[in-house]
């Protein structure tokens, strides 16, 4: 959706509000950021001729049309869906018809939902291996050896096949993660008491799926575009899945201790640096279909999965650990808005898969696990390094948002 002129008020005013309205739930579904989908809606408003005020927070939306005198209001209770990045363009572009009178009103709403009705891009047997696939990418770049690489897959697996089933069910689905991570806790030590492995770097990246660090990524960039109530709402949300994993973990690791005998963690054998290179293509595939991606995008998000690590690794050299992934973040920032501008489609389709490959997670994830150890100083160093690390990233995409103008609003 390019930013446009404003146009005469459409003839039925109520069939834009209700096109307006269903765009809006839509839109917060498939995981936009408050800011990103404020903006988009009163760009959408004004091409219809409304006027409108919107406000967005991860669980509810609320638009007011018409003039101060005379306003309508509309509060919609939203539950934030699983990421849907083919589900979003395709909202995206239909959006731009409507707006451009290409499609009438009426049209639009009814292939708006149809688009909404229409299953996932792909099937539940190829999104429970990607759960593998990441968690053994993630191992690779933890420094694990083979055998490490290879449980945590498994627990991956394991994991992507008991979100299927709890899933289902909404009383379940809430303790999915404290579920998921003391079943991967108790399988990483046992699968180290029958065979020398690292089993903490196991867990953690059999874990990286659940790992908030894109909420936690886009909370803060919420916060630095000064949307206050959504930024702190989707960070608290983080940090309280970081607790739950936390926790799971915990519980794990000490059913496993009281269960098995549990041998001293090994230090492994990194694999030779060229894997590293293999597991990123492997990772960025995997997250395109975590995240339900086009497949004609999966080239754009494995370049821009490149620029960023390329651009991590030259900023941690030049930098440190935390302020380095700026870079990262700028690169694959460039990159993402290049794709909007050349493709006319949302940058996110690009942006959001590639940096779930630098987003903190992992760092929250251990500095809770310090803190539950009552390693009070270790956690809390760890902590602040996550959000050190956060905001970086946050702070190159930005910036790469001012060098590359995306010429788009999504």
């Amino acid at each position: 959706m390019e930013s446009a002129r404003p146009a005469a008020p459409p003839p039925d005013e109520h069939a834009a509000i209700d096109f307006v309205l269903a765009l809006g739930r839509a839109l917060h579904r498939y995981g936009t950021p408050a800011h990103r989908l404020e903006e988009a809606m009163t760009v959408v408003c004004g091409k219809l001729g409304l006027r409108a005020e919107i406000f967005s927070t991860p669980t509810t939306l609320i638009l007011s049309f018409g003039e101060p005198a005379e306003l309508r209001t509309r509060m919609m209770r939203v539950d934030t869906g699983e990421l849907d990045l083919g589900k979003l363009a395709k909202v995206d572009a239909l959006a731009g018809a409507v707006v451009a009178h290409q499609l009438p009103i009426e049209e639009g709403s009814r292939q708006l939902q149809a688009i909404l009705d229409a299953p996932p891009l792909y099937g539940r047997v190829v999104s429970t291996l990607t759960h593998a696939v990441s968690a053994g990418a993630i191992a690779v770049f933890f420094g694990g050896a083979l055998a490490d690489v290879a449980a945590a897959a498994s627990i991956g697996l394991l994991l992507g096949a008991l979100a299927l089933v709890m899933r289902r069910s909404t009383t379940q689905a809430r303790v999915f993660e404290l579920v998921g991570a003391a079943v991967a806790a108790f399988a990483a030590n046992a699968a180290a008491a029958i065979y020398p492995l690292t089993s903490s770097l196991v867990t953690v990246a059999a874990l990286i799926v659940l790992l908030p660090g894109m909420s936690l990524t886009v909370a803060i960039t919420e916060l630095a575009t000064r949307n206050l109530i959504s930024g702190t709402a989707r960070l608290m949300s983080a940090i309280i899945v970081l607790l739950e994993l936390a926790v799971g973990v915990a519980l794990g690791e000490e059913l496993a201790r009281r269960l098995l005998t549990v041998p001293l963690a090994v230090a492994p054998t990194p694999l030779p640096a060229w894997s590293h290179w293999v597991a990123l293509a492997a990772a960025a595939l995997a997250v395109t279909i975590v995240v339900r991606a086009e497949r004609r995008a999966a080239g754009w998000i494995v370049a821009a999965s490149v620029a960023g690590y390329v651009g991590a690794r030259v900023g941690v050299a030049w930098l440190d650990g935390q302020l380095g992934v700026m870079l990262g973040g700028f690169a694959l920032g460039c990159l993402a808005n290049v794709y909007a501008r050349v493709l006319d489609r949302p940058a996110q389709v690009v942006l959001t898969p590639a940096a779930l490959l630098l987003v903190p997670g992992s760092m929250g994830f251990r500095g809770m696990t310090s803190l539950l150890a009552h390693d009070t100083v270790s956690g809390v160093e760890t902590v602040f390094a996550m959000f050190v690390a956060a905001t970086a990233i946050v702070g190159g995409l930005l910036i790469a948002n001012a060098v590359v103008s995306p010429r788009r609003v999504l």
